[in-house]
């Protein structure tokens, strides 16, 4: 009796030491990571030495995979070299972000289709008649640990993601935030890890943790925020690894007993790594073969180190492009903000102005004008325009910088522009699609943004823009 009760316990103590046993699960965050093909093969590197020390490694991206790199945008299968690269890496799972519909959603289909992962969002409902359709959630099975990912999509005062309304015509778009709470709430009784996959941004996805602590992490994108490591908001790890696979971040979590006991990130930085993958680097010097591309298109006689001097300079191809007195560039839309001296090819010119936007042609009163630049700027995350004809500047609240407290333009020569003068004006039909000009008749060119910025560096190069300031904002 005696030898068959110390069994009894010793097979007592063994089950209970088994099911007290400490797991590990690993996630490699990424985000925005916009077709920046260059890095592609550096990322790779650090994926394969992540998964040497530990082969049960997600990888995880939050959306905004493609658009930025014409090697990407204008292969003749839009999106599949980076979407071939993600292949590559591993990719667990991703959530669509904005520019993933920059091809419509007849595009952003067939980069499901070639996907080898899949795309969740639980914000977006899908008609049948398309032919496809995203699941809300997904669950995975790290050796016997359940990690349950809810997918966000951000929503505009709109009504859409930031894109063209168009090319999301047929869907319909919910609410993030209260979407994701309904749908945390089932998948956190199926899993010991609860993960939001967010591309809602930072200031979201902190409402998030406020609203959600039975969330364990958020991985976020959307604003090319580099989020420190380690940052808890309401109990709830939150990361962001700023855009165009400059870094990624580690999330570690230990689980006892069904529950997460620790949790922690780190920031690696891609720029820094000297490994690669060699695969990876085959597949992007073979997709970026394209002499189209390479074409030397102007120059610059000088470098332009900021994203104003930027702004303007695709402003004034725009004018140029146009023959409007005035024009103006929203500020997302300027996608780099400095240039080295020297040769501007076909491809910088499409990595700085990627969406193919058509020129809009209007005549605006002056105050039609002022009105548009506090209206661009509102509708753009706050970010501020770029102009060519004019130069201005913008008092805003220091406390909230979304109230506009005084607006001043002026003209070249330096004068107020005048209220009820009417002008020639011209911008990109994003800048339409987001402001009242939306309500106003246009009329839409056959030249698009870029087509105008190429014409203006081949008749006018060498260009200078090392010193052009057209855009002012002071906060007080």
């Amino acid at each position: 009796m005696r030898k068959y009760t110390f069994l009894l316990t010793a097979m007592l103590i063994l089950t209970l030491s088994v099911s007290a046993q400490k797991k590990h699960v690993q996630i490699l965050a990424l985000n925005d990571m916009h077709a920046y093909l260059d890095r592609a093969a550096a990322l790779g590197g650090v994926i394969d030495s992540l998964r040497a020390l530990n082969p049960d490694l997600l990888v995880f991206s939050a959306g905004d995979n493609r658009t930025g790199n014409p090697v990407n945008d204008m292969y003749e299968e839009p999106s599949r070299p980076m979407t071939e690269v993600m292949n590559a890496f591993g990719v667990n799972v991703s959530v669509p972000g904005n520019h993933e519909f920059d091809a419509k959603v007849a595009g952003f289909k067939k980069q499901v289709e070639r996907s080898k992962f899949p795309y969740i969002c639980s914000n977006v409902i899908i008609p049948d008649s398309m032919g496809f359709k995203l699941d809300p959630y997904k669950i995975f099975d790290v050796n016997g640990v359940k990690i349950g990912v809810v997918g966000i999509l951000q929503v505009n005062q709109r009504g859409t993601p930031d894109c063209l309304a168009d090319n999301v015509k047929g869907l319909t778009w919910l609410d993030p935030q209260k979407t994701a709470e309904k749908y945390v709430d089932i998948v956190r009784k199926q899993c010991d890890i609860e993960i939001l996959l967010s591309h809602n941004g930072i200031d979201e996805d902190k409402i998030s943790a406020q609203n959600m602590p039975q969330l364990d992490a958020i991985l976020g994108g959307h604003t090319h925020t580099l989020v420190p490591a380690n940052t808890i908001v309401n109990g709830v790890l939150i990361t962001q690894s700023k855009n165009k696979m400059q870094y990624c971040t580690l999330v570690d979590f230990d689980i006892e007993n069904g529950k997460v006991i620790k949790k922690s990130s780190k920031i690696i930085s891609i720029l820094a790594t000297t490994q690669y993958n060699k695969k990876i680097a085959d597949m992007v010097e073979k997709y970026s073969d394209n002499p189209f591309l390479k074409t030397v298109v102007g120059k610059l006689s000088k470098p332009i180190n900021n994203i104003i001097s930027m702004g303007a300079f695709v402003s004034d191809g725009q004018r140029y492009g146009t023959g409007c007195q005035i024009t103006l560039q929203n500020g997302g839309g300027v996608r780099y903000s400095t240039k080295e001296a020297g040769d501007f090819t076909m491809k910088d010119a499409l990595m700085l102005d990627p969406f193919g936007n058509k020129m809009v042609h209007f005549k605006l009163s002056g105050s039609d004008i002022k009105r548009l630049i506090a209206d661009c700027r509102e509708n753009d995350e706050m970010i501020e325009c770029y102009t060519s004809g004019i130069s201005y500047t913008m008092k805003v609240d220091k406390n909230n910088p979304a109230k506009v407290k005084s607006l001043e333009v002026y003209t070249e020569k330096g004068k107020p522009l005048k209220n009820k003068k009417l002008y020639s004006f011209a911008c990109n039909n994003y800048v339409v699609s987001i402001t009242f000009l939306k309500d106003r008749e246009g009329k839409i060119s056959d030249k698009t943004s870029c087509d105008c910025l190429v014409k203006y560096l081949q008749d006018k190069s060498p260009l200078d823009y090392s010193k052009t300031m057209r855009t002012n904002i002071i906060e007080e």
